[in-house]
């Protein structure tokens, strides 16, 4: 399944860039509807620096998930698949596969893409599928939320 949110941005895309491999996130908890879901905490590079083969980490409250990055083209294209993770539903999940894409908007601003493909095991693909995509596009806006107020903050 494949889901997808792009928001808009009042900056550049070099100011924007770096909160996709170096973030926290604000207190707030991204569904209410759907408790046990993870809350980001932060994502990071788990090396000094980024690009491909190198590992991205998003940290939540409930455990971290491990990425390796596929696509790294500074201002314009970050993707990454799923390694591994700790988190409660790893066993359930065959893949998932992530991009970021950043566009220069006219009269200035940046919106960003951010798709997310998964790819859920047998016997649970019925069971996982509604509440995983519910809960991945609210981790989406929750994020873009959070790269909103940040990317706000660093221009004031």
């Amino acid at each position: 399944m494949t889901i997808s949110t792009t928001q808009t941005y009042p900056a550049p895309a070099a100011a924007l860039w770096p909160l996709l491999f170096g973030s926290r996130m604000d207190r707030r908890h991204p569904c209410r509807l759907l408790c046990g879901l993870p809350k980001p905490v932060e994502c990071r590079l788990a090396e000094a620096e980024g690009g491909v083969g190198k590992t991205r980490e998003c940290v939540s409250d409930k455990g971290v998930i491990r990425q390796e990055i596929t696509a790294w083209v500074p201002n314009e294209l970050l993707a990454f698949e799923l390694k591994e993770t700790n988190l409660y539903f790893g066993p359930c999940v065959n893949s998932i596969r992530e991009r970021f894409e950043l566009k220069a908007l006219p009269g200035g601003g940046t919106s960003i893409t951010r798709t997310t493909d998964f790819r859920i095991r047998r016997p649970f693909r019925l069971l996982l599928a509604l509440p995983m995509a519910i809960g991945l596009k609210n981790i989406h806006w929750y994020v873009f939320r959070n790269w909103k107020q940040l990317s706000e903050e660093a221009r004031a």
